[in-house]
């Protein structure tokens, strides 16, 4: 009996190398460094994990909490208004769906510096639009959020809304009408129908949102620097500090371990739980 080969694995090949050589490879080189002493720019072997008890001894762990609370602040915020526009968008506007949509993506392909700083003119005091346009029609005066938390948090919400609502969008679309029709037919109220139909089946599209948002609001940077000033500092300004200025490479590969450790802790999760196949042949 002649026994065939399957060539999957040789179709895959170049992607297995390329995601081992510009992927697995870097993150490797950053374990190896961190674990190297303190500004040493060689890949030596006298391993230490003293770079990573540093960090929170010389209170980098601030930062690092900072931006984990921010990713999670603006993942859920995204998450309560993503949920109603996506439903509004897909059941409700009809035709003028696809010009909504288009409008919200526009921003994406405008620079997002250039976003934020738009934003921050919007936010100045007196001379800002709001202030400005208040004081103009009203008379109110009225101070400003700018160089705070909430302007960074604000500004996150503002730039990481679309990639929590393209995602909820496709997952909303798996439901069927009839379902939601057939359980309100059945005596389900508003939030039985949300917890027993509506959620189970758009979970893929809402984890894959979830996933995209706090991964990105993790990494941001753009919005504390612009819009949060002095008032916030998160863990990606800490990194550019350690590497760049201070010229301390291991220890600014520690904190990228820790920015890694903490998202791979929420990617393995949601990944295990999402149906690819399910979500592409609906």
């Amino acid at each position: 009996m002649i026994r065939q080969s399957t060539p999957g694995p040789w179709f895959a090949l170049p992607l297995i190398l390329f995601f081992g050589a510009f992927f697995a490879a870097p993150i490797a080189i950053v374990f190896w460094y961190s674990l190297m002493p303190a500004r040493t720019f060689e890949l030596g072997a006298n391993f230490t994990v003293e770079n990573y008890i540093t960090i929170f001894r010389d209170g980098y762990g601030r930062p690092l909490m900072w931006s984990l609370i921010g990713a999670t602040l603006t993942t859920l915020t995204c998450l309560l208004l993503a949920w109603p526009t996506a439903k509004a968008l897909n059941r409700h506007i009809g035709r003028a769906a696809m010009l909504v949509t288009a409008l919200i993506a526009l921003p994406i392909f405008i620079s997002e510096s250039v976003r934020l700083f738009g934003l921050s003119i919007f936010m100045m005091p007196r001379g800002g639009i709001l202030a400005g346009s208040l004081n103009a029609c009203c008379g109110l005066e009225i101070g400003s959020v700018l160089n705070t938390r909430i302007a960074a948090l604000i500004g996150m919400i503002y730039i990481h809304f679309p990639f929590m609502l393209f995602p909820l969008l496709l997952g909303i679309e798996m439901i069927p009408r009839d379902r939601v029709e057939a359980a309100r037919d059945l005596g389900a109220g508003g939030w039985a129908v949300f917890r027993e139909v509506e959620l189970p089946l758009a979970l893929p599209g809402l984890l894959i949102g979830v996933l995209l948002t706090f991964v990105l609001a993790l990494g941001a940077n753009a919005e504390a620097a612009i819009l949060g000033g002095r008032a916030v500092t998160v863990i990606t300004a800490a990194i550019d500090q350690r590497f760049n200025y201070a010229q301390d490479w291991p220890s600014g590969s520690a904190l990228t371990v820790l920015v890694i450790v903490a998202s791979v802790a929420l990617v393995v999760p949601i990944l295990s739980r999402i149906n690819i196949s399910k979500l592409t042949n609906r």
